[in-house]
């Protein structure tokens, strides 16, 4: 089975490119299409191998000029460069972070090229194995055991099919950033023996829904207990929060908790638990901390949140307080959380009124402070302490927290755990994705 996979520029945000370099070591053929789906090409040319590759957009943006050593194709249609064989094509315009390093990433496939917002769109289509291939060494560690890497393989495969953005507007299946849908390094990046079995034994295997692809989230780490869809994202389409429950994205224990949880209560009751009895227990990011004292909350947070006020995508989950104005910071408190305590809304008490915000990421994003070097918190699943100096005022704040990540569907964390309990992959995607069947493509 074939997928088509959007390759975005060296920052994994922008979608198109100014310019693209690339070769191969072997020949490769160029063709050029009316449409990506034209039924054959109006011409076709051959490359020697080892010649660079480089593809511009014409002065007036509505085209390409794709140059090879001697040969110069301009075009307004659609180029797709092919291998003489199954050898990679490499994209040397672009770094991508595997093991450590960057490295220009090798693509098995046809690389498929168009003009779109003046700019050079890119798009992969190759073999949905190929592409598991680049997805599983970025997502989930090599001394993992082989149970949990299955799982993850199946997960990444469905996910492939079925993100959680439809990129089909722009002609493919998934994109190929963390940020957007799940990393992909390229299909020549190196992975484990380990990895590769996992690949094999779970062969064109997906999670489905009434017979069609489930959207198989998942994350690092729960923090005991995984969240509901619809306590931490929106509607990809109205933007809508919070969105129609999925019922195969439904939050589940992942062992034995305080008794009232999710209550703020029973959060610090689990937090002061040393060695708590979940399948995730042993993760290092099962609980966290920081501290910020009054000065770095007043010097950052007004102007993250008035940021997020003046964009599209945050805008609808800030409510100012009446007066407009963002004054001192009095103290934050949670007044919803979901059933697995993460905050679908934060109050922040401030001299001028309460601001409410609304939506995990969005609650995460508030506290970006470069002074401690935070970009977010690492969940919503949280509770606060607060410090107040002899005048009541405001002087320190202490956030603890459980996990890393959103915390729907399968959380990688717990899949080890539970796999170390001699669950199977099998087992492991039954606890994650509520009445999901397992299906081959």
């Amino acid at each position: 089975m074939q997928i088509r996979v959007g390759i975005t520029a060296s920052d994994l945000v922008a979608r198109v490119h100014k310019q693209v370099a690339l070769h191969a070591q072997s020949k490769l053929v160029l063709s050029e299409w009316q449409a990506s789906t034209s039924a054959s090409p109006l011409k076709s040319w051959e490359i020697p191998g080892s010649t660079r590759i480089l593809v511009e957009s014409t002065a007036d943006g509505d085209g390409l000029v794709l140059t090879a050593g001697s040969l110069k194709v301009r075009s307004a249609n659609v180029l797709k460069v092919k291998p003489d064989g199954n050898s990679p094509i490499t994209v040397t315009s672009i770094g991508r972070d595997h093991g450590g390093a960057k490295i220009a990433p090798g693509y098995v496939g046809q690389i498929e090229l168009s003009t779109k917002n003046k700019r050079i769109q890119i798009i992969l289509e190759c073999d949905l194995e190929d592409y598991i291939h680049g997805v599983l060494g970025s997502e989930i560690p090599a001394s993992y055991a082989l149970e949990a890497i299955k799982a993850q393989a199946v997960a990444a495969r469905t996910y492939g099919l079925r993100p959680r953005i439809n990129h089909e507007p722009e002609g493919f299946n998934v994109c190929d950033s963390w940020l957007c849908c799940q990393y992909f390094a390229g299909t020549t990046c190196s992975i484990s023996p380990k990895h590769k079995q996992a690949i094999e034994e779970t062969r064109r295997q997906i999670l489905t829904w009434n017979s069609k692809p489930i959207l198989a989230l998942f994350s690092a780490c729960a923090g005991g207990h995984t969240e509901s869809y619809e306590n931490c994202f929106s509607d990809p389409v109205t933007n809508q929060f919070p969105p129609a429950p999925l019922p195969y994205l439904k939050g589940v224990a992942e062992g034995v908790l305080p008794q009232t949880y999710p209550s703020e209560k029973a959060l610090r009751q689990l937090y002061q638990i040393k060695n708590p009895d979940t399948c995730d227990g042993w993760s290092s990011m099962f609980r966290w901390h920081v501290s910020l004292s009054a000065n770095q909350l007043e010097g950052h947070m007004h102007h993250v949140v008035e940021k997020m006020l003046g964009e599209a995508d945050t805008k609808p989950f800030i409510l100012p307080a009446s007066s407009g104005k963002f004054g001192h910071i009095e103290k934050f408190a949670v007044p919803q959380r979901g059933v697995a305590g993460t905050a679908i809304t934060l109050n922040v008490h401030t001299s001028t009124g309460i601001w409410t915000i609304k939506k995990e990421l969005v609650i995460r994003s508030a506290f970006a402070n470069p002074e401690i070097k935070l970009t977010r918190l690492k969940s919503a699943r949280l509770f606060f302490d607060h410090e107040y100096d002899k005048l009541g005022l405001l002087s320190n704040l202490k956030v603890y927290g459980f996990g890393w990540g959103h915390g729907v569907g399968m959380q990688q964390h717990g899949a080890q755990g539970l796999a170390l309990l001699h669950k199977n992959y099998k087992q492991i995607l039954a606890h994650y994705f509520t009445g999901a069947q397992i299906a081959t493509l």
